[in-house]
């Protein structure tokens, strides 16, 4: 890793201007999150009410964009180590504009499954965006960096949602054809503005670097070590726990407590305000005051408690005692964690091991909505003479998997001390 003067050098010499950079690459990732936003939560209404689908089938379906990601996104990010960040970055999102198009113009569920492959297979915008951040920050600073770009997503969240309700409660179709729209916005931005941060020059220097170390060390260094590894382990269960609750979201606000889908994307963007505050407004001051250490350990604590609460949240006006804790919980701790995992490892290896974190992630995209939906569509249990709902399993798996994190966290921050630190303050 550089210096700070180092790094400033660097920058320079590649004509990259930090803050410039960050101010595209924010404004990709919001469009590109305002269109997504708009289209997952009017899948329940899609698959079931309009193409008559069983209620299981929306977990399959959201399931199998998270099973292409899982596939394609370490692709995507190693093609992008060698090739740059740019041209991979324009392939996805051309890629996605025309996923969004295919269900947009679907006239059955097969068309529907097929989008959300090819939106799954062509996702490889995160785990590049997430690699073009750590090229252009510093590794004191950069989960501030994250957290904006997490804000930033999550203002995506306020507005994608209101608009998918709104406009997909005349036409079902048309959040797709506005997604398309934006899609070719974002893909404008990438092409008339951003500024490469991996140039021809810059992928030389890497390889010529790595060959000098291989030649003293012997031997090539390893991108999956322990440390990465178990950084690994913590974003699936961190993703894994985010989607049981998210994904069967839309659907539980319908069926547990029958609000309508206008209601259900305006609950979305609350959704996504908390998320603002918290994410691109208070990870930096409290990670400079606190430290990331503590307030890892803290966010996974309050995640364990927020899931015990679920399956109590009998009355609508409840979701706002638990949505808050909620958020809080899964934005530190996973920009946190994100933050720590690209300290593992060396510059020219930053898209492979993003490319990871979204394969490890998808992972746990792909089992949590098939067992919180397989869970509502049994809907009640008989458990030792008991008769427990969905909602009580879907709030203890993810209680559960809340304190295996938890293990995770403590062994990773005794371990590794020098990797969770206070932010600089700037």
């Amino acid at each position: 890793m550089f210096t700070m003067e180092n790094h400033k050098e660097k920058l320079e010499r590649f004509n990259i201007n930090e803050k410039s950079a960050m101010s595209t690459i924010m404004l990709c990732i919001l469009v590109d999150v305002l269109g997504y936003s708009m289209i997952l939560p009017l899948l329940p209404h899609i698959i079931k009410v309009v193409f008559g689908a069983p209620t299981l089938m929306i977990g399959l379906i959201i399931a199998s964009n998270a099973l292409a990601a899982l596939i394609f996104a370490p692709i995507w990010g190693k093609l992008s180590d060698h090739y740059g960040r740019k041209p991979l970055l324009l392939v996805s999102q051309f890629g996605t504009l025309a996923s969004f198009l295919l269900l947009g113009l679907s006239n059955s569920i097969y068309m529907i499954f097929a989008s959300r492959v090819l939106d799954g297979v062509f996702g490889g915008q995160i785990p590049i965006i997430r690699a073009y951040i750590n090229d252009i920050s510093e590794a004191d600073n950069r989960t501030a960096k994250v957290g904006k770009i997490t804000g930033v997503m999550a203002f995506g969240t306020i507005f994608g949602p209101a608009i998918g309700g709104i406009a997909g409660n005349y036409i079902w179709q048309l959040p797709s054809f506005i997604a398309s729209i934006l899609s070719i916005l974002s893909i404008i931005l990438t092409v008339k503005i951003l500024v490469e941060s991996m140039p021809k020059e810059r992928i030389l220097e890497l390889k010529e670097r790595n060959k000098q170390r291989i030649r003293l060390n012997g031997e090539k260094p390893r991108v999956l070590t322990g440390t990465v590894i178990l950084r690994l382990c913590e974003l699936f269960f961190m993703l894994f726990i985010m989607q049981m609750i998210s994904t069967s979201f839309p659907y539980v606000l319908g069926e547990r407590y029958g609000l309508p889908i206008v209601s259900i994307g305006l609950f979305s963007a609350i959704s996504g305000v908390i998320m603002i505050i918290l994410g691109a407004g208070l990870i930096k001051p409290l990670t400079f005051k606190f430290g990331e250490k503590k307030l890892f350990i803290f966010a996974v604590v309050v995640g364990i408690f927020t899931n015990l609460m679920y399956p109590f949240m009998i009355e609508a006006w409840m979701l706002f005692i638990f949505i808050v804790p909620f958020v809080f919980s899964n934005i530190f701790s996973r920009t946190i964690s994100q933050a720590a995992l690209s300290k593992a490892v060396d510059e020219d290896k930053q898209g492979l091991v993003a490319g990871y974190s979204t394969n490890v992630q998808s992972i746990g995209q792909i089992i949590a909505p098939i067992i919180a939906y397989s869970f509502l569509e049994v809907m009640t249990f008989s458990v030792f003479g008991l008769t427990l709902d969905a909602y009580f399993f879907i709030g203890i798996t993810c209680a559960l998997s809340t304190t295996i994190l938890l293990v995770l966290v403590l062994i990773d921050v005794k371990k590794h001390p020098k990797d969770f630190v206070k932010a600089k303050k700037k």
